[in-house]
């Protein structure tokens, strides 16, 4: 928008050029008598009135577009960057169009927006000035509206700039870039030299030659000197104005205020003094500098005393070195005054009386600085009533008279070089005299006093000495302290700053997010509303048509209204009637049409008939009439031909022997070349068609080799699959010999089963839950097949048949009572103990039929697994039978769940 009506206005500017630069089509009437009607009533000129006109109204336009830009976009940190920018096209739209005024607007536009980001820092998305970036982007902005604001030679808007940026440098946590504060003390010293402030001036140009003393580098030896000699005028220039105690110092207080801001400005603890300026001037490296011809100004004014020939001995270089030079000459007036001034005061230490006429002989100036009798003693007068001069003038002797107050020492310290000591001094120092003097009368009077005082003197200093080594210490690990503590500090500052960016990065990141939802949202439903409507409209005019037609077709009036409120079977039923009618109008009139073009068609071929003979008589003998005329001319335009051609071979054969005798010489010269190319180009052809041989015979070798290869490595990989499918084969012919291998034991041992249950089953009776072990246990069959009988108790140990044997020994019990004859050992008595449940199933087998009688005997049999529990149970002999050697056995083998029942 700012480019469009930027160039907008551009283009009124170029309009009002030509407007104004149109030629004088009169040449005796320049000008019009428009143009001087306007001229006596008005004292524009055409230019302004053009300008006014056509180019005023556009630039109002765009200043007003800035002005609203700017308060749209202010302390919202999404459009800091936005802002900056604005306000330097705005700043660059003043100096271009010189608009004095807006800049003030919007110099005050600006200010006011930096106040507000304080009062504005609770808002979403606050502009924080403790952010490093943000406050580079104004201090820019500001720095560039301070460089247009001298330009345009506007001061107050300039020293209004310089406080703003005084109070974001006070805050800036980085360091200014050395340009930028070179820049800031250069527009200051401008600034100050415009106030009128020659302490100030001086000040200033001091604090920019300290400040690029340390940054040579940059600025050059040039400027180095440039700036030298403008700090060594300026402080020359001050002048020594110093009201005694006396004079009542209301301007100074006036002052205060306005003295500090200077002083802030400056960057100075306190306010600066010409003194103070001369000893910097004494002590830093000005004066090395400086150009040599003004090197004697300071010793001249400052350190030397010649009250007859100050004025004398300066003239020269006034003229020749500052009056010539445009920017030393504005410290001219100001160093005549203060010459004059030293003039004075070095006469009042040397004179008590002086003629007038002798001071005005002394105080001559050179031209341009050059001052009358009336304006020395005007300035005289001036610095007595300040308070600067103490003489009275006596108008009737025309003398000056020098007057010493002994009680007033405010002169001593600027009065530069003296002579001798004034009555001030030496009425201030009568005391420390007086006091020197009767030291000395002490130390002849008494020497023993003066003795113990340097005693104690002594003692005193080795005290302190102690005591300072001891402060020393503490005040240093004092400052380790304060250091780690201040390291500690900016640690936390660091990483608070750090954090703070990340939540702050985080914060936009998820406002960006929740804003750009937002948007989608609201793009969604504005596409939703928009097709909603959009749809309506098009129902809308379809309905609007559809009533149309229906009342121009069927002539059914239908309203907007009425069809809205209609159902879809209605209307389906109405545009089927109109239909059908249309229908059958069409075909009633397609009828009667088809009948009249019938006999329109019959009549017209019967009176045409006649007509087409007769035409075609007419036609016959047209076509003949023009074929004989087209012969004819083809007769006439063939001979005429033949002719041309005759003339022309017979042209040909003239000069035909002298093209052949051409032509054989041409041959004759040219035959060895050609022969010689010939054979060169068949040389050629001959090596490339055994090149192309050659290359296809070894890329024709190069495949069939790689075709090799390839085969070679799918044999290979066919007969390592081979071998793989053989060794499958095998694996697979093995496990299918032991499944079946394993399904013959499992039958063996289900036959065994059923047959040791038919025998249960035909044998058994009933017995007690407290002797069914036992009975079992004795009921076991033999290896034999026939039931064993039951065997005797040893003596001494009572019979398990006839008492009540409990749960946890029953097992033990039956294992005893089916024990073979002489089990009375140590082993047998092992049946009592209490046989885990783990071990029950193993102990329940006859003993006499186990390959470890011994083991079974005292219940302590191995552990058996759940696989094989049914099958140790269902042995006749209590073991499992081998199985063949070629065979593995699968008794230590795991039996799936889906086999166990098998078994």
């Amino acid at each position: 928008m700012l480019e469009g009506i930027t160039e907008r206005v551009n283009e009124a500017q170029r309009t009002a050029d030509q407007v104004s630069d149109k030629k004088v089509e009169d040449l005796d009437e320049a000008e019009s008598p428009e143009d001087l009607i306007l001229s006596s009533v008005s004292g524009e000129q055409t230019r302004d009135r053009t300008d006014r006109a056509l180019v005023t109204p556009w630039l109002k336009f765009l200043w007003e577009a800035y002005r609203n830009l700017l308060e749209l976009l202010r302390n919202n940190s999404r459009f800091e960057t936005l802002y900056q920018k604005i306000s330097n096209k705005a700043i660059d739209f003043c100096k271009q169009y010189e608009r004095k005024t807006e800049f003030r607007r919007l110099c005050e536009l600006l200010r006011n927006h930096l106040q507000a980001i304080a009062k504005y820092s609770h808002q979403q998305n606050p502009i924080k000035l403790s952010n490093p970036e943000t406050l580079q982007l104004f201090l820019d902005t500001h720095f560039h509206q301070l460089n247009i604001a001298t330009e345009m030679e506007l001061w107050q808007e300039s020293y209004r700039s310089i406080e703003d940026i005084h109070n974001l440098i006070q805050q800036s946590k980085r360091p200014i870039k050395p340009q930028a504060m070179a820049n800031y003390f250069e527009k200051l010293t401008r600034i100050m030299y415009v106030a009128k402030n020659p302490l100030f001036l001086a000040a200033a140009w001091h604090r920019y030659y300290n400040y690029i003393a340390r940054q040579a580098k940059i600025f050059g030896e040039e400027e180095l000197q440039r700036v030298a000699n403008n700090v060594l005028l300026s402080t020359l220039a001050v002048p020594i104005i110093k009201p005694s105690s006396r004079v009542l110092s209301a301007a100074a207080k006036e002052n205060k205020h306005r003295t500090q801001r200077f002083t802030n400005l400056l960057f100075l603890s306190q306010a600066p003094t010409r003194v103070s300026l001369i000893s910097g001037l004494a002590s830093s490296e000005v004066l090395s500098r400086v150009r040599p011809e003004l090197r004697p100004l300071y010793d001249l004014v400052e350190e030397q005393f010649h009250p007859l020939s100050i004025c004398k001995k300066l003239a020269p270089i006034l003229e020749t070195q500052i009056a010539t030079n445009s920017d030393d000459a504005k410290y001219g007036t100001l160093l005549c005054n203060v010459i004059l001034t030293r003039l004075l005061q070095q006469l009042s230490q040397v004179y008590t009386s002086v003629q007038l006429g002798f001071i005005f002989r002394l105080a001559r100036f050179p031209e341009p600085y050059s001052m009358s009798a009336s304006d020395i003693e005007r300035f005289i007068m001036n610095g007595a009533r300040r308070g600067e001069f103490q003489l009275r003038i006596d108008h009737q002797s025309r003398s000056v008279m020098f007057d010493t107050d002994p009680f007033d020492g405010s002169q001593s310290s600027s009065n530069g070089a003296q002579l001798q000591a004034s009555p001030s001094d030496l009425m201030r120092s009568q005391l420390s005299s007086l006091a020197i003097c009767l030291s000395n009368a002490q130390r002849v009077a008494c020497p023993e006093y003066v003795a113990e005082k340097q005693a104690e003197k002594a003692s005193a200093m080795a005290s302190a000495l102690q005591k300072m080594s001891q402060e020393h210490r503490v005040a240093a690990a004092r400052k380790l302290v304060i250091e780690r503590r201040k390291e500690i500090i900016e640690n936390a500052l660091a990483r608070k700053e750090r954090a703070e960016a990340r939540e702050r990065a985080l914060r936009q990141q998820r406002e960006q997010e929740l804003e750009r939802q937002r948007i989608a949202e609201e793009q969604q439903r504005r596409e939703a509303e928009r097709a909603r409507k959009e749809l309506e409209a098009i129902q809308r005019n379809e309905a609007k048509k559809l009533a149309e037609s229906i009342k121009l077709k069927a002539g059914i009036d239908v309203s907007i209204a009425d069809l809205e409120q209609m159902n879809t079977t209605r209307l389906l039923e109405l545009q089927v009637e109109q239909i059908e009618k249309e229908k059958l109008d069409k075909q009633t009139r397609l009828k009667t049409l088809a009948r009249k073009i019938d006999h329109t068609e019959r009549a017209y071929r019967k009176r045409e008939q006649p007509l087409l003979e007769n035409d075609y008589e007419k036609q016959k003998a047209d076509d003949r009439k023009h074929h004989e005329a087209a012969r004819k001319a083809q007769l006439v335009q063939s001979k005429e031909k033949h002719e041309r051609d005759i003339e022309l071979k017979t042209r040909f054969v003239r000069m035909y022997d002298d093209f052949n005798s051409v032509r054989s010489k041409l041959d004759q010269g040219r035959s060895e070349a050609l022969a010689a190319e010939r054979k060169r180009i068949r040389e050629e052809l001959a090596a490339a068609k055994q090149q192309r041989i050659d290359e296809y015979h070894r890329i024709k070798a190069e495949v069939e080799e790689a075709k090799a290869k390839e085969k070679a490595e799918r044999e290979a990989r066919e007969a390592e699959e081979e071998r793989a499918k053989a060794a499958k084969a095998a694996e697979m012919a093995r496990l299918r010999e032991e499944l079946a291998a394993q399904r013959a034991r499992d039958e063996e041992l289900l036959k065994q089963r059923m047959e040791l249950e038919k025998r249960a089953t035909a044998t058994s009776k009933y017995v007690p839950p407290s002797r069914r072990a036992a009975g079992a246990a004795g009921a076991s069959p033999s290896p034999s097949g026939t039931a064993s009988p039951r065997p005797e108790t040893s003596a001494g140990s009572p019979s398990t048949g006839s008492t009540y044997v409990p749960p946890s020994r029953r097992v033990g019990a039956a294992s005893t009572a089916t024990a073979t004859a002489g089990a009375s050992s140590p082993a047998a008595s092992g049946g009592s103990s209490y046989v885990p449940p783990s071990r029950r199933a193993g102990a329940s087998a006859s003993p006499a039929d186990s390959p470890q009688p011994s083991q079974a005997a005292g219940g302590s049999s191995s552990y058996v697994p759940p696989s094989r529990r049914a099958a140790a149970g269902a042995s006749p002999s209590g073991s499992i039978p081998e199985a063949p050697s070629s065979q593995p056995s699968t008794g230590g083998k795991y039996v799936p769940p889906s086999r166990r029942a098998a078994k």
